[in-house]
């Protein structure tokens, strides 16, 4: 049985996991462990990077080299089995063996947080008593990327108001109070997403059926770096495609019941028209065109998905 909602009062230190999935990403790890160096916080903060290239990755050497002199306690561990399922899951079962950890954060390897990242974090969910928090993940460009590159959705972070929130929608800026991770030692990530993505927003969805609650502060800012290679069609039409495919196999689990795909099929037909319409509609106008062209495709991905093909991004 998945855990209430935490509401832990009083003003001892908590204690904090910040847990960091990477896979080839040694000097964007180097910068988000900088970062984490420089917070202000009043949390007790252990550190904790899942390298998901194995014992030899590059993530478990950095570690190895700044543990002896870094300002909180620090582990790398390897995770063989490629995948982001995989990756996550041994975070949170790493969390769970530990009986006096409050919380568990998450954040990617090619992200950094602003200085009081965690303590905001914190503070919103004692504030709402939340299981689950989130926050802004905002994008900084490379050099030389496109003008266009800045209205992308794909790019854009969420934007809503501090306290509850409906559910918030990626484990990239996160914090996880025990009471949504501590309950069992289940999978909170369903290995059948390692490939595709998606597991998120799967977790999220179990964890609001079980009556977990969301929220979101607005000053718990990350930063996501984007490089060139990120800003081009080619790559935004393959990410697009590829959330509307994992999001329609989310959404038959937990949207459409027991006759799915029949229900599914006529919405997703409907919505490839509709987006298909305005696109054409806004051909003139640059953030529109582009803001409809990536919800085309994210519909046709869904429609793939209904038709039997799946979309897989990472592994």
């Amino acid at each position: 049985e998945i855990g209430t909602n935490g509401n832990d009062d009083g003003a001892a230190t908590v204690r904090v996991l910040v847990a960091i999935p990477t896979f080839r990403r040694p000097d964007g790890l180097r910068r988000l462990l900088t970062a984490i160096a420089a917070m202000e916080t009043q949390a007790d903060i252990r550190v904790l990077v899942a390298d998901n290239e194995g014992a030899d990755g590059a993530g478990m050497a950095l570690v190895s080299t700044l543990a002896s002199s870094y300002r909180f306690p620090i582990e790398a561990i390897a995770v063989p089995e490629r995948g982001l399922s995989s990756v996550r899951n041994a975070m949170v079962a790493h969390a769970r063996k530990d009986r006096a950890l409050d919380y568990l954060a998450m954040i990617d390897d090619d992200e950094w947080p602003t200085r009081t990242w965690i303590d905001d974090l914190v503070a919103m969910q004692k504030a709402t008593g939340a299981g689950i928090v989130g926050g802004p993940n905002l994008p900084v460009f490379a050099p030389g990327a496109p003008g266009w590159a800045a209205h992308c959705p794909l790019f854009v972070s969420d934007d809503m108001a501090d306290g509850i929130v409906d559910i918030v929608w990626g484990t990239c800026n996160l914090l996880l109070h025990r009471s949504a991770f501590a309950h069992s030692d289940s999978n909170l990530f369903d290995p059948l997403f390692n490939r595709s993505g998606g597991e998120d927003v799967d977790a999220f969805m179990r964890l609001k059926a079980a009556g977990l609650r969301f929220a979101w502060s607005r000053s718990a800012v990350v930063w996501d770096d984007i490089p060139l290679s990120r800003t081009s069609l080619g790559w935004i039409t393959k990410r697009a495609f590829r959330i509307g495919n994992s999001n329609m196999l989310v959404q038959l689990r937990w949207k459409y019941g027991r006759y799915g795909r029949l229900l599914a099929f006529p919405y997703a037909l409907a919505a490839v028209a509709a987006n298909l319409a305005l696109l054409v509609l806004f051909s003139l106008s640059p953030k529109r065109r582009l803001t409809y062209y990536c919800r085309l495709v994210r519909s046709l991905g869904k429609l793939a998905f209904l038709t039997g093909r799946r979309s897989f991004e990472y592994g």
